[in-house]
């Protein structure tokens, strides 16, 4: 069994209040767990309302599986929210 982390720190454009961000972030997980089956939380920057700090978890038999998965949560994230990535690390514990 492997074990994949991923921190993912973005910037959000547009942000009016945390209320707005809470609205955001919820739906992000939401698409998140369900397009790519990862336990996600935010995990960081709760009070900022442009920055948003995501940790997502994958379980797998292989770690370049679930690398994989994570990378293309990483780009999914890159291409569907109005923000940028601005830094992620992605850790396998085997």
């Amino acid at each position: 069994m492997v074990v994949a982390q991923c921190l993912v720190d973005i910037r959000l454009f547009r942000m009016t209040s945390l209320k707005e961000k809470r609205r955001v972030v919820k739906s992000l997980i939401t698409r998140l767990q369900r397009s790519f089956g990862l336990s996600v939380a935010e995990v960081g920057s709760h009070d900022i309302w442009g920055r948003l700090v995501l940790g997502m978890a994958v379980v797998s038999n292989q770690g370049t599986h679930a690398r994989e998965v994570l990378e293309r949560a990483v780009s999914w994230i890159e291409n569907n929210v109005d923000g940028q990535v601005i830094d992620f690390q992605i850790d396998i514990i085997a």
